[in-house]
């Protein structure tokens, strides 16, 4: 600008370089034209990358949900697909019947196994790579095993045996353990 100004305030005749300051000046603006929707465009472009990162996300987030949810039903399905498993988790876990060592070894590695899974979907919960809606279907279904006393004897060992390493998750079974105990003093009074 003060170059132009130099040559407007001179009393020379150089009328050729004020018209290709001129052009250098309309240069400019549309270098600044240019560079705005230079910067328009690379916003655009951030805004994409932004909803395909969310898409992948959500994408990632229901593959994880679908891959836990196939596994613990295989495991679930595991423990009854057979007349003899039935009746096994039948006796140690429901029924009022002493059940041997061995016994109480296996209830406790099916127990284990079921709960580790469990513990899978909480830690995947907590990143929040699992659907929301998932997490509380889960902590019911391991609520059943719980129910029965021999359940909530078994979490009074793994709970320290097992997952003492995890204490969220401790804290998270032991508030469901004390809520199905309340439910039973409820109902006994």
């Amino acid at each position: 600008m003060r170059l132009y100004r130099v040559i407007e305030n001179s009393n020379s005749d150089f009328q050729s370089p004020k018209k290709k300051l001129e052009a250098l000046v309309t240069l400019e603006n549309i270098y600044y034209i240019g560079q705005t929707v230079a910067v328009i465009a690379l916003l655009v472009s951030l805004a994409a990358i932004w909803f395909q990162i969310r898409q992948a996300n959500r994408l990632a987030k229901l593959e994880s949900t679908r891959e836990i949810w196939t596994n613990a039903n295989q495991m679930l399905a595991s423990q009854v697909d057979a007349a003899e498993k039935v009746d096994f988790l039948q006796r140690a876990l429901f029924s009022g019947e002493k059940i041997s060592d061995a016994e109480k070894s296996r209830l406790y590695i099916t127990l284990s196994g079921m709960f580790v899974a469990c513990e899978n979907g909480f830690a995947m919960a907590q990143s929040g790579m699992m659907e929301d809606s998932f997490w509380p279907r889960m902590l019911a279904s391991m609520a059943d095993y719980l129910r029965p006393a021999k359940g909530r004897r078994w979490w009074q060992v793994a709970r320290i045996r097992t997952f003492a390493s995890n204490d969220a998750f401790v804290q998270v079974i032991d508030k469901l353990v004390a809520g199905i105990e309340a439910a039973e003093q409820k109902e006994q009074t």
